[in-house]
Order: structure tokens, then C-alpha cells, then sequence
């Protein structure tokens, strides 16, 4: 069998195709390859090491088979289009798990100084409790105490913070990816 008799089976291919219907089943092909991210979904560019929310897939037009999607990349804030086969998932370690709940804890302890002295005392003693079990949960792997522990923190934060605070917030950002993908 000759390379091109083989790429005609794994595509489908026929003599009685035309243009438009090579590159349809082609398309499909490349659909069943395709990780299909998620606007929300936390990725890294693999060669440069930025990372970032993706937004939406890139609009593709028919002939188009590189797959590419709108990401905003934290340190920039900026939105590119980078190409799915030059993205990865993000996936914390321990560390970098460690690292954003300290963020998260020191965020903490800076809003509280700037609101009244009554709600700061109880939310600097309660939140860093709250993000110690979340690290915890991370760490065990434990996604619904994650969650629990996620929909706490981020309730707790919108009430008493900013919620544009709270919804800009990378590090928040990052510690629900970690158990809403990441955690089996």
C-alpha cells in the first residue's frame, strides 16, 4: 500500500469526492483530534510558558484546519489567538498550589484593612481557614471538599470584597480549574 492509498483510508477518501467534501471529511478528522477547550478552561502555551483563560475558539472558516482560540493571557491581560496544538492544559503542582493559596491569603489581609473593622476581623481569621482546606482538599485530591471549600471562599469573598475583585482574581481563577478539571 502506498502512502497515499493510506492516507485515503484513514480520511475516507474517494475518487468520487470533490473539493468541498475533502475538506469536510478532513474537518472531521481533525474535530476527532482536536482537545475542543472550553471558554473558562485554564491553558499554557507550551513553547513560551505563558498561561491564560481561554475565551472562545477561534472562528474557523471551512477550509481552515488549524484550530486555534482566543486566550487572555494572565501577566498581559492581552487576548490572542494561539493554535490548539501549541496549548496544554494547566496543571498545578503542590507548589504552585501552595504559592496561589498564599496569594489568596495575603489578597486577604490587604481588602480587609480597607473595609469596616467588625466584618475584617471575622474574614481575616475565617477565609485563610477556608483556603488551608481547600489546599488540603487539593493536595488529597478530594474534589467535592474542594468544591465545598471553593463555592465557600469565592461566596464569602464577593460578599465581603469587590466582586470584580473576585472575578478578576487569578489565583482563584487557577484554584477552581485545579479542582473543577483537574480532580477525577
Amino acid at each position: 500500500m502506498c502512502l497515499t492509498d493510506y492516507f485515503n483510508s484513514v480520511f475516507g477518501i474517494t475518487q468520487d469526492d470533490n473539493v468541498v467534501s475533502l475538506v469536510i471529511k478532513l474537518k472531521r478528522f481533525t474535530k476527532v483530534m482536536s482537545k475542543n477547550y472550553q471558554p473558562g478552561d485554564r491553558v499554557i502555551e507550551k513553547f513560551q510558558g505563558r498561561s491564560g483563560e481561554v475565551i472562545k475558539p477561534k472562528d474557523n472558516t471551512l477550509f481552515t484546519l488549524r484550530h486555534a482560540y482566543i486566550v487572555r493571557l494572565d501577566e498581559q491581560g492581552t487576548e490572542e489567538e494561539i493554535l490548539e496544538k501549541d496549548l496544554e492544559v494547566e496543571h498545578l503542582t503542590r507548589s504552585e498550589i501552595d504559592t496561589e493559596t498564599t496569594k489568596l491569603k495575603n489578597l486577604v489581609k490587604e481588602e480587609a484593612n480597607k473595609i469596616s473593622d467588625k466584618i475584617a476581623g471575622k474574614i481575616v481569621k475565617e477565609l485563610p481557614e477556608h483556603l488551608s482546606y481547600l489546599q488540603k482538599a487539593l493536595d488529597s485530591q478530594e474534589k467535592s471538599e474542594s468544591e465545598n471549600e471553593y463555592t465557600y471562599i469565592e461566596k464569602e469573598m464577593e460578599r465581603a470584597f469587590n466582586s470584580k475583585l473576585v472575578e478578576k482574581n487569578i489565583s482563584l481563577k487557577k484554584l477552581k480549574h485545579c479542582w473543577k478539571k483537574s480532580l477525577k
